[in-house]
């Protein structure tokens, strides 16, 4: 004689894969941030690769970028990636994060974009005070490199906190002038 499932066991079988289904999506949303988060840390990698190049090729005089391509600042200054184009042959991938997407309102920018590589053509922000104040000055002039913490200058940066809240360690990746990414709490 068959025996079919009752009513309530269906239900406690249906329970029990909601309760597994409901642990597994955070565990799933941090390994996804994770994820993010190591491939934009690649990607700042391979930006430094190109930014050496760029030094070795400008005998280490830091160039004056357009930190916001959108609001033209500073103006009339090339933007990240087509300072560095002559070293990549497909930047396209190199300026996108996997996470990026845009959350804070900043005046004056074009509205409608959801990510900041639509609008700038890059996720990553070049240093603002390398663009403006030591922009055409040799990179060993800062007074960092002087003291030998080549490792603390932050020379690029994700726009936003892509990966977590703003302020919480690891929620933005840095690439400093050694080449390395990591998170400015850190160093």
């Amino acid at each position: 004689m068959r025996r079919a499932f009752t009513l309530v066991e269906l239900l406690v079988v249906i329970a029990i894969i909601a309760l597994l289904i409901g642990l597994l999506f955070p565990v799933l949303g941090r390994v996804r941030r994770q994820a993010n988060r190591t491939s934009c840390a690649g990607e700042l990698r391979q930006i430094g690769a190109l930014f050496q190049m760029y030094l070795s090729d400008s005998k280490n005089k830091l160039p004056r970028i357009n930190t916001m391509p959108s609001l033209n600042l500073p103006p009339d200054a090339p933007s990240l990636p087509q300072v560095l184009q002559p070293y990549t042959k497909s930047a396209k991938g190199v300026y996108r994060c996997p996470a990026d997407h845009i959350t804070q309102f900043t005046p004056g920018v074009p509205l409608n974009y959801d990510t900041y590589f639509d609008r700038e053509q890059s996720s990553y922000q070049y240093n603002p005070v390398l663009s403006s104040v030591y922009a055409g000055r040799a990179i060993d002039d800062h007074p960092m490199v002087k003291q030998g913490r080549i490792n603390s200058i932050p020379i690029a940066f994700e726009y936003e906190a892509f990966h977590g809240r703003a302020g919480d360690k690891g929620s933005m990746n840095y690439l400093f002038l050694d080449t390395h990414v990591g998170d400015l709490a850190d160093e």
